[in-house]
């Protein structure tokens, strides 16, 4: 289905660009409270214990802002079109203020991943299971010799 985008009306526009800050801030700030809840039980040095509330609560912050600054510009019609985020029919945001909300809303991004992880603590997970998996051994020290064999003859087919 291909839709031109001239086909779409302006309100049914303005209604989209109106809910990916509304979904953005409720699914952000419910992993700000998760991550705030998880660490209340986490013990250690006060960084350890609360750091990635901290890495949280500022992704929160970066990767709300372009959405805003959409909806306030685009919708709102703030300043419009002196403050337009892109112009001349890029694709990408090309102006000043534009260029630093993307910049913002990408290093919120990577922010809120390095919080999660470490609230979760899966970066020990993953290795954890790496070893266990490969039954303690972390690195090859020699040279690897792979010998191809036939399969064994419950796993041939008959023709």
């Amino acid at each position: 289905m291909q839709i031109s985008y001239s086909a779409i009306s302006k309100p049914l526009e303005d209604l989209f660009y109106a809910l990916e800050p509304l979904f953005m801030g409720i699914l952000l700030t419910n992993m700000l409270q998760f991550t705030y809840t998880k660490a209340k039980t986490r013990s250690g040095t006060h960084w350890q214990k609360w750091g990635p509330v901290y890495y949280v609560a500022i992704a929160n912050v970066l990767s709300m802002m372009m959405p805003l600054a959409v909806l306030f510009i685009y919708i709102g019609k703030v300043n419009y079109p002196a403050s337009k985020m892109w112009k001349d029919g890029s694709w990408f945001p090309n102006t000043p203020h534009g260029i630093l909300f993307f910049i913002a809303k990408w290093v919120g991004t990577g922010l809120l991943m390095v919080g999660i992880v470490q609230i979760t603590n899966l970066h020990q997970k993953i290795q954890q299971r790496w070893r266990e998996l490969r039954g303690g051994k972390t690195e090859v020290t020699g040279p690897v010799e792979v010998t191809i064999s036939s399969p064994p003859a419950s796993c041939k087919t008959s023709s």
